[in-house]
């Protein structure tokens, strides 16, 4: 996998997101709930709207239409259960898409970086805790505003030395699990994207650049078993991936003005709060597949 696709790009994004926040601070606020938002049609939706043909490839065998139909039968129940459970209890829902959140994000920067395995373990609950805390010990206040629009009904928010104790045990698990030089640079990197961007503005070029970049490029050597490292053949598989990802997208979005609805009768009616909760039903189905695709599908090694 070229390293310019992998490390190079997400790390340039995350660079210019930060020179963005110190030279236009107020620009940046206006413009974080923009950019994360930009996020349901770049890449951010359309990396999981690439879930139904996922068993296909990492089986090497056609989804066929059986297949698919009891596929989003049990991905559908999955994410109605969530969304009903959200309306009557809105803030462990939350919580428990936070956690979820954590692990998933986590989980896939570690199998970048080592094979599962103990080491493995400890690198992803380090990553995932470093991405989730990180942004409420930097802005405690403008990180726990997103909680509340997502649960309403949420207590003030924890001290921020609860926020600070969780990213330095992060780091210190990190540093016991032996990751290497490239993964400490990012972990910087991601600290002073963090520390400098808005909460919606860092979470969301994370969410883009790094997690829905890398396992659309995860995805695009599944399925055209790519080895080279040559640009403009991954460039042309990951159009194509997300050409095929665009029906579902647009299918997803449909759902997104049902959501207040749907979720809690509290829920602001603004766009970011119904679009968290929309990704957080997605996300339980989502995780659950990737998790059964990190068992079956080949390590891949920076």
């Amino acid at each position: 996998m070229p390293a310019f696709l992998r490390e190079t790009l997400p790390w340039l994004l995350a660079a210019m997101a930060i020179v963005f926040s110190l030279v236009a601070p107020q620009g940046s606020i206006a413009a974080a709930p923009w950019i994360f938002l930009s996020s349901a049609v770049i890449l951010g939706v359309p990396h999981g709207a690439c879930d139904p043909w996922i068993p296909g490839w990492v089986l090497h065998r056609p989804s066929r239409p059986l297949f698919l139909l009891i596929f989003f039968s049990v991905y559908l129940a999955l994410s109605v259960v969530y969304l009903v459970l959200w309306r009557i209890f809105p803030l462990p829902s939350t919580f428990f898409f936070l956690i979820l959140t954590a692990w998933h994000w986590g989980s896939a920067d570690a199998s970048f970086e080592i094979a599962p395995g103990s080491r493995w373990l400890g690198l992803a609950v380090a990553r995932g805790s470093l991405v989730m805390l990180a942004p409420f010990a930097a802005h405690p206040d403008e990180a726990w505003q997103v909680v509340r629009l997502m649960a309403p009904g949420a207590a003030e928010c924890p001290p921020r030395s609860f926020f600070l104790a969780g990213v330095a045990l992060a780091l210190t698990l990190q540093l016991f699990s032996r990751s290497s030089w490239k993964s400490w640079m990012e972990t910087f990197l991601l600290l002073c994207l963090f520390y400098f961007a808005p909460p919606l503005l860092s979470v969301g070029i994370y969410f883009m650049a790094f997690h829905a970049w890398r396992h659309l490029l995860r995805l695009t050597a599944l399925r055209d078993h790519l080895v080279s490292d040559k640009i403009h053949l991954w460039i042309k598989s990951l159009a194509r991936l997300l050409l095929l990802s665009a029906p579902l997208t647009l299918a997803t979005l449909l759902f997104l003005p049902w959501i207040p609805h749907w979720a809690h009768s509290q829920i602001q009616k603004d766009w970011v709060g119904p679009y968290l909760i929309l990704l957080a039903v997605l996300t339980l189905p989502h995780a659950v597949l990737v998790g059964w695709m990190d068992k079956k599908a080949p390590f891949i090694k920076s």
